[in-house]
């Protein structure tokens, strides 16, 4: 019974929490018995168990509750079972379970199961059986036995082949399945041209992925999977055309470019990926383009339109220099700006100013689309013009040449910034009052730097500080539609997402996919104004030999907050008037270049899907690779008996100190990055810093770290 569960829980967590075991490292599970026997004792198993989640959860504070769930409904077939195994998963983590022994390919979300058998299964769970009297009138277990009696778990395609082959072929494209593929393209060829399935059927398909995928409908994982579909289908195909069909038969030609210094290339090729496959030339010239390169390339192929990627804000400034070679080659075509560090606002107005064309702003890979979408038989139609863009449009705030200024009034604009420069102005040094200056300073374990090889770097403890919000809805995409319950995303990232994450995890560690390595160190420092003094860490040890001596390693000034609290990074550390010295943490991490060489090889075999997923992941478990590392650097200071004791709380930064990272904005300078590399030796695992200030290995990290309690984010 539930009494009797939660008794044996309770006695047991007494007496673990009086050893001194962490009520947070207790799991109970109240065990998961069928319900699916028929026997009168067993119909009861599964609202105890329910019940007795709730009372663990709600009377012992701190635990856990994990559950092997598919107990539940032994004996039943495979269909059913999956169905009732969902909804007892849902039910106990409703009451309170949050940990479960699942097969996760075996669970359906909520939302895809018949409102009637979740309550058919609900019925069953709380053995809501019906009397008339002592005769039973109505059980849900024979309901749910004759409800699935004969089916399957696999998914009836019975409807698919009553459908034509123009549909199916269509259907392929949509599901971004290739079984069965070859056969109806074969089919389709009995009938039609290659080149008509290709720009009918197959194109259909993908211009109702990409409405899918605008609506909220389709994640972008499955949005890649029907663009290898629709890859794959191109190639069959091809052998069947042509010569002159086989030659250039796209929509336009696009040519698209991340910018000088910009090494991010992820977005850049997903709207490769997408323009391709629906029909158009794509020429992706790759990452840290020079203006003349994309010049060039534009005269060669004679592109109808020109897409600049970049995600570093002084991608931003290289995007507008462009723009004024453009001017002067006399190049018009419409140009796409995309990429994180752009706004729209940056777009239509700066960027638009600058140029005599028209500037789009590129939000993502189908808005890129939608606008060749346009453009393509605008220009066909005669209805669209370089300077004024679509004609039908001008007078509409998007048909608008926006004024360009002439050379003269860009150079009366720059005086006058200069003027302003030229007012001199008062920095202000003062220590904020919100930093105490009166704390104990640590004592590092030793000074100087230390190297970690990847074998000293637990993959599994990785994989703990991994952000999978980030990952998951930032690098993969996954993320939840405005009308999906939270519940229904949770059961969806638990049957689809995760399972992808775990195979990722598996192949990475098989095949050392990732090559994540650190270096770290103690620096003695002192501050004094807004600036930082570095030392040589061997002054140390002169200084115990009473030399005294305090040669300078480096000086950084940063810049300090002009309101509130007056923020300053200097501030953390001991000034130089106290006389001590302090210690000045800093790191870098890195899941080295293999990360980046795989990555390419993925995407130049057409394997988008598992593309974007080792790119987004190897990105993250650098990220994870910085924290555990910090997470080091906090408990040889220390501090350990103040870290979280969960990832969320991590992130969250409930930890004692910060980090930061030269280009952000309280310590702005990326020039200052140039020395922090050299004082860590980062030439030990190649990685360095090029003269566009990019790091390299692409997936890498640096960090300056400050122990200080009122530490925190901020920006100066």
């Amino acid at each position: 019974t539930a009494d009797q569960k939660f008794a044996i829980a309770q006695r047991a967590y007494n007496a673990a929490v009086a050893y001194g075991i962490g009520a947070e490292e207790i799991f109970f599970d109240p065990l998961a018995l069928p319900i699916s026997t028929g026997i009168e004792e067993d119909r009861k198993n599964g609202k105890a168990t329910i019940e007795s989640i709730r009372r663990i959860r709600q009377e012992l504070p701190g635990c856990h509750v994990i559950l092997g769930v598919s107990n539940i409904s032994f004996g039943l077939n495979p269909a059913a079972r999956q169905v009732l195994n969902s909804m007892f998963l849902h039910e106990a983590m409703q009451a309170g379970m949050d940990a479960a022994i699942i097969s996760a390919n075996k669970i359906l979300p909520i939302a895809k199961i018949d409102p009637k058998h979740q309550e058919i299964c609900r019925k069953l769970i709380y053995d809501e059986r019906e009397f008339d009297g002592e005769i039973c009138v109505y059980d849900p277990l024979g309901d749910l036995t004759t409800v699935f009696a004969g089916k399957t778990t696999k998914r009836d395609r019975t409807e698919d082949a009553n459908l034509p082959v123009e549909q199916r072929l269509k259907q392929h494209i949509i599901d971004g399945e290739r079984i069965g593929l070859d056969i109806q393209l074969a089919k389709a060829l009995e009938t039609y041209p290659p080149l008509q399935i290709i720009n009918t059927f197959l194109l259909d398909g993908m211009k109702v992925v990409g409405e899918l995928f605008g609506s909220g409908q389709m994640q972008l994982p499955f949005v890649l999977q029907s663009a290898e579909t629709m890859k794959a289908a191109v190639a069959y195909l091809e052998p069947y055309m042509e010569k002159s069909e086989s030659g250039d038969n796209a929509k336009g030609t696009f040519l698209i470019a991340t910018v000088k210094g910009d090494v991010h290339d992820i977005g850049k090729n997903l709207v490769d990926i997408i323009l391709s496959n629906n029909g158009y030339r794509v020429i992706n010239l790759g990452i840290k383009q020079s203006v003349d390169n994309i010049i060039e390339a534009y005269e060669k192929h004679k592109a109808d339109c020109i897409a600049m990627s970049g995600l570093l804000v002084k991608s931003t400034a290289f995007m507008k220099e462009n723009l004024e070679a453009f001017n002067q080659k006399g190049i018009t075509v419409p140009v796409i700006l995309g990429g994180a560090a752009l706004t729209p606002k940056f777009v239509h107005e700066d960027c638009q100013n600058t140029y005599k064309g028209k500037v789009v702003y590129g939000k993502d890979a189908f808005s890129d689309l939608h606008f060749m979408e346009k453009l393509m038989p605008a220009k066909s139609a005669g209805n669209w013009e370089d300077l004024q863009g679509f004609l039908d449009e001008v007078g509409q705030d998007n048909g608008v040449v926006k004024e360009v200024k002439t050379a003269e009034e860009i150079a009366v604009e720059d005086a006058k910034k200069a003027a302003k420069l030229e007012i001199p102005t008062v920095i202000d040094t003062r220590r904020s009052e919100a930093v105490d200056i009166d704390i104990d300073r640590p004592i590092p374990p030793f000074w100087g730097t230390k190297l970690l090889s990847p074998e000293e770097i637990p993959f599994e403890e990785l994989l703990w500080h991994l952000d999978l919000q980030a990952l998951v809805a930032g690098q993969w995409q996954f993320r939840k539609p405005k009308d999906q319950s939270r519940e229904e995303y949770d059961a969806f990232l638990a049957e689809k997402v995760y399972p992808i994450l775990e195979e990722w995890k598996h192949k990475i560690i098989t095949e050392k996919l990732l090559h994540p390595q650190a270096i770290y160190g103690y620096f003695p420092c002192q501050s004094e104004g807004n600036s930082l003094h570095l030392y040589d860490p061997e002054i140390m040890d002169a200084k115990e030999s009473g030399t005294g001596i305090l040669p300078v390693a480096a000086t950084w000034t940063f810049p300090r907050q002009k309101s509130a609290r007056r923020m300053c990074i200097a501030d953390f550390f001991a000034p130089k008037e106290s006389g001590k010295i302090d210690v000045f943490p800093m790191q870098v991490a890195t899941v080295g270049e293999v990360a980046t060489e795989y990555a390419q090889k993925l995407f130049a075999n057409n394997q988008y899907t598992d593309y974007l997923y080792f790119h987004g992941l190897a990105v993250q478990t650098a990220e994870a690779v910085a924290e555990w590392t910090h997470a080091r650097i906090r408990r040889e200071l220390g501090f350990g008996s103040e870290e979280p004791d969960n990832i969320r709380d991590m992130l969250a930064q409930r930890y004692r100190g910060s980090r930061y990272s030269f280009g952000y904005p309280a310590c702005p300078n990326m020039a200052d990055q140039y020395k922090q590399l050299e004082l860590l030796k980062c030439d030990r695992i190649n990685l360095y810093m090029d003269e566009s200030e990019q790091l390299y290995p692409e997936q890498s990290t640096t960090a300056i770290i400050t122990y200080h309690p009122a530490a925190k984010y901020f920006t100066a």
